[in-house]
């Protein structure tokens, strides 16, 4: 971050983390230059920087004292990850005394991300290669990725659109997805594709195919609401062949999880016998399990079960009294 950062006088500046800088960072910087920072101990200004500096004061101090001009950024690559990370965040939100700048903050998620992007012209579509920054090349093997920052240029890329400057942007921000699932070990990010492919929003297709392709691998990979997606294309045969037993596995694995909608799913699986045997006893258990978490469609089957769900579920007619 060069001196003209620009910053703000948000009132956000004391609830957040405060910036690092290396123990001997300003004694080298006295050692250039004499001015009256450099006067004071060292020790004592990193303390104050510590305890009470954030990114809009270190971006003021760039501004004033030539020796210091590169402070931001040299606090940003002080602590890794995470202080790049919350200086990206700060310049894309213009939070912790800066405003906002998206092109920089885009840059540093870039550097952050460990994976770079590159148009395959044969298939018109981009692809991803993870960065080996120790030799410069490019390489499959996943090291020093970072799956936030690719999951938080994804956001970029497609909130941002395709335009006429930039006409590939919705495909990038899928394709960073992508990444952040596949090197970034992230399930979250198969659940926004997915999503992305059901509703087709931000300029994609819909694709029922991809859709399920993508429930499944966020189900997979323990993405709860992800379990429940993928049991519904099951069902239904969305996306898929439908098979009632799978679903009911799905169902169950996301119930099990506390899922609302999977609780009544089973239930409804067991009182119609789809994928399991029938039984009302069954239905009635998860029924209950869904209902006491607020799901009228399970109250309403409790009601009319109700000479079944007296006996398996005991008081279950005061709840359902207390319920009306």
């Amino acid at each position: 971050m060069t001196s003209n950062t620009s910053t703000t006088t948000n009132n956000d500046n004391n609830n957040n983390k405060t910036p690092m800088v290396a123990p001997l960072y300003f004694e080298q910087r006295a050692q250039q230059e004499q001015s009256t920072l450099s006067m004071l101990p060292a020790e004592l200004l990193t303390s104050c920087l510590v305890e009470y500096a954030s990114w809009g004061d270190l971006a003021k101090l760039a501004c004033v004292q030539s020796s210091y001009s590169t402070i931001v950024l040299d606090a940003a690559n002080a602590s890794g990850h995470t202080s790049k990370w919350e200086l990206a965040q700060a310049l894309l939100e213009g939070t912790h005394g800066l405003q906002s700048n998206v092109s920089r903050s885009m840059a540093l998620l870039h550097e952050l991300a460990g994976v770079a992007l590159t148009h395959n012209d044969e298939t018109d579509k981009y692809e991803y290669n993870v960065i080996e920054t120790d030799n410069n090349t490019t390489t499959t093997t996943a090291t020093g990725v970072f799956a936030p920052a690719m999951k938080r240029l994804a956001t970029c890329y497609l909130e941002q659109g395709d335009t006429h400057e930039s006409p590939d942007n919705n495909q990038m921000g899928l394709t960073w997805l992508q990444a952040a699932y596949e090197v970034g070990n992230d399930v979250e990010a198969a659940h926004e594709l997915a999503l992305l492919y059901e509703y087709g929003t931000h300029g994609t297709s819909i694709d029922v195919y991809a859709a399920a392709t993508w429930f499944h691998k966020a189900a997979v990979g323990g993405h709860v609401e992800g379990m429940a997606e993928y049991a519904m294309c099951c069902e239904l045969g969305c996306g898929r062949e439908a098979n009632d037993e799978e679903a009911m596995e799905w169902y169950m694995r996301a119930a099990q999880e506390g899922h609302v909608n999977a609780n009544f799913s089973v239930g409804e699986a067991f009182e119609e016998a789809r994928g399991v045997p029938q039984s009302d006893e069954e239905a009635c258990l998860w029924y209950y399990k869904a209902a006491v978490q607020g799901d009228e469609g399970s109250q309403q089957a409790l009601r009319r079960l109700h000479d079944i769900a007296r006996i398996v579920v005991p008081g279950v007619g005061a709840f359902l009294e207390e319920e009306r």
